[in-house]
């Protein structure tokens, strides 16, 4: 009974350290740099970031790629300076004179003169970067998300 208790221990011990091994092999899924952009149904890790500040506009150009002379996949949002800071509905503000949202993967391209359907952008800029808040409906009905704050200013 004694020697039984002993091999079934022993198994244990080896079965746990043959889990503990295997576990350490398993690698997780990086987290992406800057959050994910949901179009539609599918979460787009992003990688890549260039904002752009100066004159009436605010933009950030967005893209899970990393090679940033070849950004086939991209989003681009941006806000009229002096609509920074307050949440805009896009029902309210002017497409093109007041907001920009543009959308391009190897499949579709969502241009920016064509109106949302709804939601709100929001978009702030202080020294320590720009934060950056997107809730609409593209023009066909798909819904485009972001959310990140303190994007850095490069």
């Amino acid at each position: 009974m004694r020697i039984l208790r002993h091999i079934i221990i022993i198994v244990a011990i080896m079965f746990a350290a043959g889990c503990e091994k295997e576990n350490a092999n398993t690698l997780e899924p990086k987290a992406p740099m800057y959050g994910y952009l949901e179009f539609g149904e599918e979460e787009i890790p992003i990688e890549f970031v260039r904002p752009s500040y100066g004159g009436d506009w605010v933009m950030v150009m967005l893209s899970p790629l990393t090679d940033s002379s070849n950004l086939t996949t991209n989003a681009i949002i941006g806000l009229r300076t002096e609509l920074l800071d307050q949440q805009q509905d896009v029902e309210r503000i002017f497409c093109i004179d007041d907001y920009v949202v543009v959308y391009e993967d190897p499949q579709c391209y969502y241009a920016s003169f064509r109106r949302l359907q709804s939601g709100t952008i929001f978009m702030s800029k202080d020294e320590s970067g720009i934060s950056v808040d997107v809730d609409v409906v593209l023009f066909d009905g798909t819904p485009l998300r972001y959310h990140c704050d303190k994007l850095p200013l490069q």
